[in-house]
């Protein structure tokens, strides 16, 4: 099990701020309000499951308000479970609101404004799972958020508690296989897909390998966005896309090829393409605007993927 924040670790009065920033890192900005009659006190754990993180929340009463701003300027586009083991809490969206109680399950959707509000004796795991991992039916649970649900799925939530919480055990554990985790990744969007998706929805059939080629294509647009930039790498990829660093090199492996030789294939080939087509830039030029800090690593690196150096392109040209 992995901690990832605990507010015994600083003062009372450091606490609402110590909790907020680490909200911010590990889901996304929010306003914390505290309890005004005692010192604030939670703790979270976790870790990720393939493309899904998985946390748990313990803690005294507060409430997480995301208003419209802090989602216009930052939102990981997930989808949040929530099974209470616990208390109880209140989630608000879309001016709907509901009090979930020990074995229930809830969802907010992080591209809308939200409110959480921990009651008494909090013990809450939150899956945060990728719309594009569940595919059309992010759609049908994003319509779903902060109510109970639909009588004709009781039956289905009653197995799906169980699953859930031997999940977030298993990640909290941190003792899964690769392939255990690939597995457990893939049980949790095929039940999600079930519980809450149209019945006649066909796309929700979409398989494993088209949900994850269309995330490799989002991955691979974000670098070719950002070739420029020579912080690009899987840590940078992986931030922006709310995921595992390791699960980023899984998905470009699946694909044939590392990530960082890809990143390089890529730079690589437009430096040349620019070098045959100006000679007026400067190799200095060149190397920075695809993402060296200088000249001579670039001229390095261009010359083992091409056999030649830029001089003697931007020459042939």
């Amino acid at each position: 099990m992995s901690t990832l924040l605990d507010t015994r670790t600083v003062t009372p009065s450091d606490r609402p701020d110590y909790w907020s920033a680490g909200i911010a890192e590990h889901f996304f900005p929010a306003s914390l309000q505290p309890p005004d009659d005692h010192p604030f006190a939670a703790r979270l754990t976790g870790g990720d499951v393939g493309p899904i993180a998985v946390h748990s929340i313990r803690g005294v009463p507060h409430r997480i308000t995301r208003t419209a701003r802090m989602v216009a300027a930052t939102d990981p586009d997930y989808l949040l479970l929530y099974l209470l083991r616990h208390g109880a809490c209140r989630i608000e969206q879309d001016e709907r609101s509901w009090v979930l109680g020990p074995g229930d399950i809830g969802f907010h959707d992080t591209s809308r404004p939200s409110a959480f509000e921990a009651r008494d004796g909090l013990d809450v795991a939150v899956f945060s799972i990728p719309k594009w991992f569940l595919g059309a039916g992010a759609d049908h649970i994003a319509r779903a958020t902060a109510t109970p649900m639909p009588q004709r799925r009781r039956p289905m939530v009653r197995m799906a508690v169980p699953f859930l919480a031997a999940f977030a055990q298993a990640a909290e554990a941190g003792t899964l296989s690769e392939q255990e985790r690939e597995g457990l990744s893939d049980m949790l969007g095929t039940m999600l897909r079930m519980l809450c998706g149209d019945d006649d929805a066909e796309e929700l059939s979409q398989d494993r390998g088209a949900r994850t080629e269309a995330f490799l294509t989002r991955m691979r647009r974000y670098a070719l966005e950002n070739l420029h930039d020579p912080g690009l790498g899987p840590e940078q990829i992986a931030r922006a896309h709310f995921v595992s660093t390791r699960y980023v090199h899984k998905v470009f492996a699946e694909a044939g090829t590392g990530v960082s030789a890809w990143i390089r294939e890529q730079r690589m080939e437009r430096a040349a393409q620019e070098l045959r087509e100006s000679g007026e830039s400067s190799i200095a030029h060149v190397a920075s605007r695809w993402g060296y800090r200088d000249a001579a690593s670039f001229s390095r690196a261009f010359r083992r993927a091409h056999g030649r150096s830029p001089r003697d392109v931007r020459a042939g040209a």
